[in-house]
C-alpha cells in the first residue's frame, strides 16, 4: 500500500479524535492512549462546535477522563491549525493550571508532526508567552484564571475548564464569585456575543456550582457522561455511527472498572462520588423525591388516549437570571396513572405568559388547568377565566413546599406517576426533583406537587366533569 501523507494529514485535519490520539502520545511519551467510545463522542461534539453548529457547550464527565487533554490543549491546537487566524480564550480556576494547559497546547504546536499537519500555522516568536501567544496570521490563545482580568482582550471562542476548586465548591461567596466572573468577564470578551462559542467542560461539585447555575436557562446543549450510566443514552461518533450506552454500563470500563468505582465511592463518599462521578450532586437533606420511583412510559405523547388531560401552572412574576421560572405541567390520566406529557418552563412577563398560557390549553385541550391563587398566578386564573373558560380552578397554596410534596410522595413512590424515557425536558426536571427542597430551583417542582393535590380533592370526576369554580 502506498504511503500517501496528504491523506494522512487531512485525516488529523478533519477528526479531532485523531488529531488528539496523536497529541496524547506526543505530550505523555511511555504512556497508553486507551481510546473509547466517550472520547469519540465527545470529540464529535466538539467537531459539530468548530462547525458552528453549537454555540454554547456544557459537558459534565468524572476526572481523570482526559477532559483537560482533549478540550483545553488538543482542542485549541487544531481550532487553530485549521484556521491560523482563531483567537481563543482558555480558563480554569488558577493561574497555573491555565498556563500549564496554555504551555502544553503551544508545545504541541512547535512539533515537527504538528508542522507538517497544519504547515500554515506558525507561533509568533516575538509573541509566544504560555499565557498568551500568537500565530503570525494574528491568532491566538490566552490563558487565564477565574478572577483574572481581560480587559482589551477577546476571542471567537470561550473554553472554561474546571472553573473552581472541589475545596470551594460549599462556600456560597466563592461560588458567587465564580459566577459573577463568568456573567461579568468572561463571557462578555467574546468578539461577538451572537455568534461566539463557549465551552464549559467541568466535574460537578456542587447543585450551586457554575453548571447548575447555567443548566436552568435551557440555553445550553449538555453533553453529560456519568462514570455509571443512569439512563438510555446514545452519543453520536460521527460518520453515521452511534454508541447506546444502556443503564449500568460504564463510561470507559478499559480504564475504570466497576470495582475500581465502588472503593473510588468508599474513599470519596456517597455525596462526593455521586458528584464527581456521576454528574448527579444532591444537597444534604435533598432527595425527598428519588427517581427510581417514577414509572415510565415509551414513546411520544398521545393526549388521545387518555380519558383526561390536565395542567398545572405555577407562575414567576419578573424575569430576570436568577428568578424564578413559570412552569406549566401537562398531564394524562388513564385508569390510576399519571403521565406526564410536557414541561413548559421559562421566564415571561405577564403579556407573553397570558398568551403562552392559552396556546398550551389550544394544544393540549385540558380538562382542567390547575392555577397557583398566589402572586401573578391569580391575574392568571381570572384572565382565563374570562376568556369563558371553565376549566379552571385556583388554589391556595398551604403550607410549605416541603410538606405540599411530602404529602404527594407516596402516589410518586407507589409507581402511579410516570415519565417518558425521553423527552427534551426530562433531564432538569429530574435535577430538580433530586435537588429538592434544597436546590436552586423548585418551580417544576410545586407544578408537579400542585397538580397531584388536585387530583386529590377531584379524583373522579376530572374524567368527566368540565366546570370548575374559583
Amino acid at each position: 500500500m502506498t504511503f500517501d501523507p496528504h491523506l494522512v494529514r487531512a485525516t488529523y485535519a478533519n477528526s479531532l479524535y485523531t488529531f488528539a490520539r496523536r497529541a496524547f502520545a506526543i505530550l505523555n511519551p511511555g504512556d497508553d492512549f486507551v481510546g473509547g467510545y466517550y472520547l469519540r463522542g465527545l470529540c464529535r461534539m466538539l467537531e459539530r462546535v468548530a462547525a458552528g453548529e453549537v454555540t454554547r457547550l456544557i459537558i459534565t464527565l468524572p476526572p481523570r477522563h482526559l477532559k483537560s487533554q482533549v478540550v483545553s490543549v488538543a482542542l485549541p491546537a487544531w481550532l487553530l491549525g485549521r484556521n491560523p487566524s482563531e483567537k481563543v480564550v482558555c480558563a480554569s480556576y488558577s493561574s497555573n493550571l491555565a498556563e500549564d494547559f496554555g504551555r502544553q497546547t503551544r508545545d504541541l504546536m512547535r512539533t515537527p508532526f504538528y508542522r507538517a499537519t497544519f504547515p500554515k500555522t506558525l507561533i509568533d516568536p516575538t509573541k509566544s508567552a504560555v499565557d498568551e501567544f500568537h500565530t503570525l496570521a494574528k491568532g491566538r490563545r490566552i490563558a487565564t484564571s477565574v478572577g483574572g482580568t481581560l480587559t482589551g482582550k477577546g476571542g471567537r471562542i470561550l473554553i472554561c475548564d474546571d472553573v473552581m476548586k472541589a475545596d470551594d465548591a460549599e462556600s456560597l461567596v466563592k461560588r458567587n464569585n465564580c459566577h459573577t466572573w463568568f456573567r461579568n468577564t468572561a463571557a462578555s470578551r467574546l468578539n461577538s456575543p451572537k455568534t461566539g462559542t463557549i465551552i464549559i467542560v467541568a466535574q460537578r461539585l456542587h447543585v450551586d456550582d457554575l453548571v447548575g447555575r447555567l443548566l436552568p436557562s435551557g440555553d445550553w446543549e449538555h453533553l453529560d457522561l456519568p462514570a455509571i450510566a443512569t439512563g438510555t443514552q446514545v452519543l453520536s461518533l460521527g460518520d453515521n455511527a452511534e454508541w447506546t450506552r444502556l443503564p449500568g454500563d460504564l463510561l470507559h470500563p478499559e480504564r475504570i472498572t466497576m470495582e475500581d468505582l465502588d472503593r473510588l465511592r468508599r474513599e470519596l463518599g456517597s455525596s462526593a462520588f455521586e458528584a464527581q462521578y456521576q454528574q448527579c450532586p444532591v444537597l444534604p437533606g435533598g432527595n425527598l423525591v428519588k427517581r427510581e420511583w417514577f414509572g415510565t412510559y415509551q414513546g411520544p405523547p398521545q393526549p388521545g388516549k387518555y380519558e383526561a388531560v390536565v395542567q398545572s401552572w405555577d407562575t414567576a412574576s419578573v424575569p430576570g437570571i436568577d428568578n424564578d421560572y413559570s412552569v406549566c405541567t401537562t398531564w394524562g390520566l388513564i385508569n390510576d396513572r399519571i403521565d406526564l406529557l410536557d414541561v413548559h418552563r421559562a421566564q415571561h412577563h405577564y403579556a407573553d405568559l397570558l398568551r403562552v398560557a392559552r396556546t398550551l390549553r389550544t394544544k393540549w385541550t385540558p380538562k382542567l388547568i390547575v392555577v397557583e391563587k398566589a402572586g401573578v398566578g391569580i391575574a392568571l386564573g381570572n384572565d382565563l377565566l374570562r376568556d369563558g373558560l371553565r376549566d379552571v380552578q385556583c388554589l391556595d397554596p398551604k403550607g410549605d413546599k416541603v410538606q405540599r410534596m411530602a404529602l404527594q410522595c407516596g402516589k410518586i413512590e407507589g409507581g402511579k406517576v410516570r415519565l417518558p424515557v425521553v423527552a427534551p425536558w426530562l433531564d432538569l426536571l429530574l435535577v430538580e426533583l433530586g435537588e429538592f427542597p434544597n436546590g436552586r430551583y423548585d418551580d417544576q417542582v410545586d407544578s408537579v406537587s400542585q397538580l397531584l393535590k388536585a387530583l386529590d380533592r377531584r379524583p373522579t370526576q376530572i374524567r368527566g366533569i368540565s366546570r370548575y369554580k374559583q
